[in-house]
């Protein structure tokens, strides 16, 4: 909002872009990219029709990368486009089928989505291939009764079947980390809920 610093964000953009076309060292050629996307982010210029080319750039020089991914299913989210940005995420599931961040990354939209069973099921897909992390179990035990205590549209039946997941979920964090003290919280949480 400010004349002078709109006008040396215009500079920075066109000296990212630049940057990005003629450098050719792989990781300040990435960092280019990156500052000129957030130079098109929210809090600065604010346009995502130039950021998704960025990104779907930067996909092409890492196909590896998850991040990537994730942000451009965040143009695409933030813009509405819900299917693109699912099929992005399941891109990211795809390229990377055992690295954690794409399953906690794909909860997150489903839950955003209100899609709650499609978000338990991205969280255990995460704890299948972490299995002896205690975090991704109490990740699952703390959706669960969250969504025990306050969706009020749940019927008793319902809700009794989440406390019981959650309940599950939360002593095999346990099982594997006896001293988990997020873990035992919960676990006191869902067996008040439960009464």
């Amino acid at each position: 909002g400010e004349e002078q610093n709109d006008r040396y964000l215009q500079e920075a953009v066109t000296y990212y872009k630049k940057a990005a076309e003629v450098i050719e060292e792989p990781k300040l050629r990435k960092l280019s990219y990156e500052y000129l996307l957030a130079s098109y982010g929210q809090d600065k210029l604010n346009d995502p029709s130039q950021a998704e080319p960025i990104v779907k750039k930067m996909i092409e020089l890492e196909p590896d990368d998850p991040a990537n991914y994730f942000a451009l299913a965040k143009i695409y989210e933030d813009a509405g486009n819900y299917e693109e940005a699912e099929a992005t995420l399941l891109k990211a599931r795809d390229v990377q089928p055992r690295d954690s961040s794409v399953y906690l990354q794909l909860a997150a939209y489903y839950n955003r989505q209100g899609q709650f069973d499609r978000t338990i099921e991205a969280l255990e897909q995460r704890a299948s291939i972490e299995p002896d992390n205690p975090e991704a179990y109490y990740t699952i035990a703390t959706f669960l009764w969250d969504k025990s205590f306050r969706d009020a549209r749940l019927r008793d039946a319902e809700k009794r079947d989440y406390i019981q997941k959650g309940l599950a979920a939360v002593d095999k964090a346990l099982e594997i980390k006896p001293d988990y003290l997020e873990a035992i919280v919960y676990k006191g949480l869902l067996l008040r809920l439960q009464a």
